[in-house]
């Protein structure tokens, strides 16, 4: 079995794609219709910063070149609001009696949402425990706010402004020019404050949890 290869959190976030999944393909194969298949390629895009922070921790990256460290940080940071983005697919729900897989639906986005949810916290600690490592505790303190409010503004020029992780490299001045234009929004505002303020709490509350070891 792979999972034996595997650590605790990288077998429960396979469990969690591998449940998304064959909810997708019931649904296919149910319906016929291929409506929700785009949210295997959303998980696949929450999962790159999980795959960076895991091949970091394993090869021990804080004692690798800096511009190394640089340049995984940097892929790191534009792909990590696609992991907490999946929550806000539960605006493609239709529950009305027109569909009558409403609650299926519900149950597959609201798998999806954990699975990017998770995949969010999973990957945050382990650049939480790398930097408490690196640095100190009180510098991983003042880190993950500022991480999870660029993350909320992100999911704020995906959602509304439906910019992608690779429009920094294929439409950079577009990007720059609309987050720009994004400070004076208030709606900006409020999604990147709101959502910010959410995966903040529910980090440490998953430390919390899960009596993550915490090092001065």
């Amino acid at each position: 079995m792979i999972t034996k290869y595997l650590t605790r959190q990288q077998n429960g976030v396979l469990m969690l794609v591998i449940m998304c999944t064959f909810l997708v393909l019931l649904r296919v194969q149910i319906t016929q219709n291929l409506l929700f298949t785009f949210m295997l390629w959303n998980i696949f895009l929450a999962l790159i910063p999980f795959f960076i922070t895991e091949y970091a921790v394993k090869r021990d990256i804080e004692n690798k070149s800096k511009m190394k460290q640089i340049v995984l940080f940097v892929i790191w940071l534009f792909f990590l609001p696609n992991a907490p983005y999946i929550i806000t697919d539960f605006i493609h729900l239709d529950t009305s009696r027109k569909n009558p897989l409403g609650w299926f639906d519900l149950l597959f986005l609201f798998c999806s949402a954990i699975t990017g949810l998770m995949i969010t916290v999973l990957t945050l600690k382990d650049v939480y425990q790398i930097i408490i490592k690196k640095w100190s505790l009180k510098v991983a303190d003042i880190f993950i706010p500022i991480v999870c409010f660029l993350s909320g503004f992100g999911i704020y020029l995906g959602r509304f402004l439906r910019f992608n992780s690779w429009d920094i490299v294929t439409a950079p001045i577009s990007l720059v020019e609309k987050t720009v234009y994004s400070f004076k929004l208030p709606k900006a505002w409020y999604v990147t404050i709101g959502f910010g303020m959410f995966l903040w709490i529910f980090f440490y509350a998953f430390l919390s949890f899960f009596k993550t070891k915490r090092k001065s």
